[in-house]
């Protein structure tokens, strides 16, 4: 797929997306369910979802969403698009209690996360925060050329650890809480963070997400952002992330990392 038309399905889907949230939130009550693994789902995940699903079908790509079935074969395909509708589900609730009149700060942030699969490889990818409207596209083959609009949480620090704000007990994450040059950062949503891992300046970074288990939409930007910027994104049980294998990636969640400092995760992992 050429770039541009990429880009302008993102836009598109970006649009549609914002808009069935506002609608859904204003029109209908709160109604939450939860799935297997314990996590929280709206029937605004699940309208977004219908609603992306239905333009990327229209644009002749295979679909592979948190809400929709799980297909393996499509996975297996290697040619797919992923759809996260609302990644950081929590934060979306406590802004349907208390408002959308303001900024309750990163912890809370909910995002979009689309991401592009080509030949088993990850291609382009798209985050688009509905907190602070930030907007990244993402190109696995271009660098140099990526968009990124309203970068409002701005975090710029040397080393970085992005942190799973439920829980700071696992053990892998106590020990880089003791490393003295870290800084400890707070910011809700899987995907979001991932991708902050990778193309904020950090001289290294890592984000280890142990609390729930997470499918290929939940990282599939941060895997085009590792393969355009430099990092590595694994599964659970310290493997690199496959792309034409399984859905839910084994083991209970997903390690991003940049740089050398936090390999040693890695061995801890396995």
């Amino acid at each position: 797929m050429d770039k541009n038309i990429a880009y302008s399905l993102f836009e598109t889907m970006i649009k549609v997306a914002e808009q069935q949230l506002m609608d859904f939130t204003l029109n209908y009550p709160l109604r939450i369910d939860h799935k297997a693994d314990k996590s929280v789902v709206t029937q605004c995940d699940q309208a977004i979802d219908i609603a992306l699903t239905k333009i990327a079908l229209e644009a002749d790509l295979s679909v592979v969403s948190e809400e929709g079935e799980p297909v393996l074969k499509i996975v297996q395909s290697g040619n797919y698009l992923t759809i996260d509708p609302i990644d950081g589900t929590l934060g979306y609730i406590d802004y349907v209690n208390f408002g959308f009149d303001k900024d309750l700060g990163p912890e809370k942030d909910f995002c979009l996360l689309l991401g592009i699969v080509e030949n088993n490889q990850p291609r382009f990818g798209a985050v688009f925060n509905y907190v602070t409207k930030e907007k990244i596209f993402l190109d696995a083959q271009d660098k140099n050329n990526f968009i990124r609009l309203d970068n409002k949480r701005n975090y710029t620090q040397d080393y970085a650890v992005y942190l799973d704000q439920r829980t700071t007990e696992d053990k892998i994450t106590k020990q880089l809480l003791k490393i003295p040059d870290i800084t400890a950062i707070k910011q809700a949503a899987l995907g979001l963070k991932s991708v902050y891992t990778i193309i904020n300046p950090h001289q290294s970074a890592v984000t280890v997400h142990r609390v729930q288990t997470a499918g290929l939409w939940d990282i599939l930007p941060a895997a085009v952002a590792a393969k355009a910027f430099g990092g590595k994104v694994y599964d659970d049980l310290g493997e690199p992330l496959k792309l034409n294998q399984y859905i839910i990636l084994p083991g209970k969640g997903a390690t991003i990392i940049k740089g050398d400092k936090f390999k040693f995760v890695i061995d801890e992992l396995k």
